[in-house]
């Protein structure tokens, strides 16, 4: 199963346009998860968005779409629509076919985090082509030669499948010596620039292919086969005619030792000591999206990729109550019965900014091997 952003780098069509289908009842995921909010879609479900496509390419509106899909009364109209989706099809492995031949096999692997020290700025790209001149003018205002020729990086902090008006990163990957020249960086920084460091996964998902766009398709591919989940941007290096791709992964069919431990010490603390409620985390909150970039750039009047969790307010009261029969916190921690397993979401980053409070809580799920959403809510008062 795909979550909804995987889906639309597979489909090559926005989350919106998805969110659309789903509404009108043309695309409707096979699973939407209460505790989550995302969408689930599957492999199966990928023919039905070509067909969706071709029909709309042949001249078809989405309404006449959807009396085809669901009340195919007229058997004429009926066999033709088969024809053409069967043409279409074919025409689509034909396709596959040439574009493998041309890219050769793509091949990936899970390897031990490479921790990169990146150095550039975040940019906002109305398309991918203006990539390499944003670049130029970071180089330019370095000055330096050495770093003018170390790898570029692009990272996408977008959600999903999105070609204008990209939230990105661009600069250069630093060498051994440089990461290592604090004075370099402080100085960069004088100028404007920053340092990005991928220092928290164990692992990433790696493939060296010049086709971006087919690289992604087969990383969520790979992913969801082989049981490994994939979070954050996607991580684009260039050096010269080679170009790498990197994206956190997390292998959900290992055991995760410091989840274990992080469990079991929990469950001890629990039993031995007296809860304690927080005033800070008392009162009402709206969900206000989840948080798919860098806090350093996250803006809280920005409009945030929003989840269909059941879990969009938050009422915490002073006793670790709160507005759902199977979710109570304490101790900092939101915890949430689902299945008979008690799932622990930490509350954290608790702020105020213009006498409006906000609050930062790492969602889980049942496998505690994954890496956690970040959901951002405001108080309402």
């Amino acid at each position: 199963m795909y979550k909804i952003g995987e889906f639309s780098y597979l489909c090559e069509c926005t989350m919106k346009t998805l969110r659309h289908y789903d509404k009108i009842g043309i695309l409707i995921p096979k699973k939407t998860d209460e505790f989550n909010g995302y969408r689930y879609y599957s492999e199966e479900q990928l023919n039905t968005y070509h067909n969706i496509k071709m029909l709309q390419d042949a001249g078809f509106s989405l309404k006449e779409i959807k009396n085809i899909l669901d009340n195919p009364k007229d058997k004429n109209i009926l066999e033709e629509v088969k024809k053409l989706t069967q043409d279409y099809q074919e025409k689509l492995k034909k396709l596959e076919k040439i574009k493998n031949k041309l890219r050769g096999n793509i091949s990936m692997e899970l390897i031990k985090n490479p921790k990169f020290v990146m150095l550039g700025e975040y940019k906002e790209l109305k398309t991918r082509n203006d990539f390499k001149k944003e670049l130029e003018i970071i180089d330019k205002k370095v000055n330096n030669k050495m770093f003018s020729i170390l790898p570029s990086v692009l990272i996408c902090f977008e959600v999903g499948f999105k070609e204008n008006n990209i939230t990105c990163f661009i600069g250069r990957v630093l060498n051994d010596d440089l990461k290592i020249n604090y004075n370099f960086i402080k100085m960069m920084k004088t100028i404007g620039l920053e340092t990005i460091t991928y220092n928290k996964p164990d692992s990433m998902l790696y493939t060296n292919s010049n086709n971006t766009k087919e690289s992604y398709k087969e990383m969520i591919k790979y992913a969801n086969k082989n049981k490994i989940q994939i979070a954050g941007e996607f991580i684009e290096i260039y050096d010269g005619s080679k170009t790498d791709i990197y994206i956190e992964a997390y292998d959900l069919t290992k055991d995760n030792e410091d989840a274990k431990l992080h469990m079991k010490e929990l469950k001890e603390k629990f039993k031995s000591t007296d809860p304690i409620y927080d005033s800070k985390y008392i009162g009402k909150w709206i969900l206000q999206g989840q948080i798919v970039e860098p806090l350093k750039i996250f803006n809280p009047r920005k409009e945030h990729f929003m989840p269909d969790t059941k879990f969009k307010e938050l009422i915490l009261n002073f006793d670790g109550t709160t507005n759902y029969d199977n979710v109570t916190w304490r101790d900092g921690y939101l915890l949430i019965e689902k299945n008979n397993i008690i799932i622990d979401n930490s509350l954290y980053q608790e702020s105020s900014k213009d006498g409006t409070r906000y609050l930062g809580i790492l969602m889980n799920n049942e496998n505690i091997n994954a890496r956690p959403y970040l959901y951002y809510y405001k108080e309402e008062k």
